[in-house]
């Protein structure tokens, strides 16, 4: 792969877009540079996991870099690095790659077949100079050695080299199933008969919504250190006062240990986990026309 740098103006806008187991970019300034490239072979790899879809749909969604050459990513947050697939319009099997190196962001097209990853045309990125960006440089090189793939799981990708060496490990962030008005039905095993409704924007960061008594409001932090890891912080409620507080008590003090979310048996519900992997608050998704005060 080439991977060529332009400061570019227009560029600073793309965006990258029982039990739990399952990006919001930084506004970039730009430098003129000279463009300077690099290349890497590409060559057959390991077999590719049998699959019923063509094997570049499986590479579509936003992923977290959770590894690079074998060492844990560890920064967590907005600064931390990833990759965003879609599929291309106008040609077969390719992919439109929008990628955050933790500092700059990157944009290049892969030709993705037979398990095989060929890059078609020259990737370029914006270049911002970050005084604490420590993976930058070992994303662009992993980009620049990639040619081929593996999926042990559907939530999790490896990018290896001509070699078959693992230059980085993905990891879906898909929590895009959690936006919308939901009631919450059980709390730690406890049928929950309170009006408790919420709204959850995972691209906003926000919860807002009813407590069972009190308005709440607070913010939604995605945890890219885990799979579908979320929290809940800032919460604050109004202070009413209501004949029954015990089902409201009990979903702020499960909220507040929220790190996971995983999806339900089907798009009506889901749920939230707490650090041990335990579903601590169930979730149905309010049908149109109920209200959340």
């Amino acid at each position: 792969m080439k991977l060529s740098i332009f400061a570019t103006s227009g560029l600073a806008m793309l965006l990258l877009l029982g039990s739990c187991n399952v990006m919001k970019k930084n506004n970039s300034t730009t430098q003129n540079t000279t463009s300077t490239s690099t290349s890497t072979s590409t060559s057959t790899s390991k077999q590719q996991p049998a699959t019923n879809a063509p094997a570049y749909l499986d590479f579509v969604g936003d992923w977290s870099i959770i590894e690079l050459n074998g060492t844990k990513v560890t920064v967590n947050g907005e600064n931390h690095p990833k990759l965003s697939f879609e599929a291309s319009k106008s040609q077969a099997d390719a992919l439109s790659v929008i990628g955050f190196n933790g500092c700059n962001y990157l944009n290049g097209v892969w030709v993705v077949s037979n398990g095989k990853i060929t890059p078609a045309g020259e990737f370029i990125s914006t270049l911002k100079a970050c005084p604490d960006a420590p993976y930058e440089q070992e994303v662009n090189t992993a980009l620049n050695n990639v040619a081929s793939y593996t999926s042990a799981t559907p939530n999790e990708l490896n990018l290896l080299s001509s070699t078959g060496r693992t230059v980085m490990k993905l990891r879906k962030q898909g929590l895009s199933f959690l936006n919308g008005a939901w009631k919450v039905t059980d709390i730690e095993g406890r049928n929950i008969t309170a009006p408790i409704k919420i709204v959850l924007d995972t691209a906003e960061g926000r919860i807002h919504g009813n407590a069972g008594c009190n308005v709440i409001n607070g913010a939604m932090t995605i945890n890219y250190d885990k799979g579908y890891g979320i929290e809940f912080q800032n919460l604050a409620t109004s202070r009413m006062m209501c004949p029954d507080l015990d089902q409201e008590q009990a979903f702020l003090i499960a909220i507040e240990q929220v790190a996971t979310a995983a999806p339900g048996k089907d798009n009506d519900h889901a749920y939230l986990c707490n650090a041990s992997g335990q579903k601590i608050i169930s979730l149905k998704r309010l049908a149109p026309g109920e209200l959340v005060d």
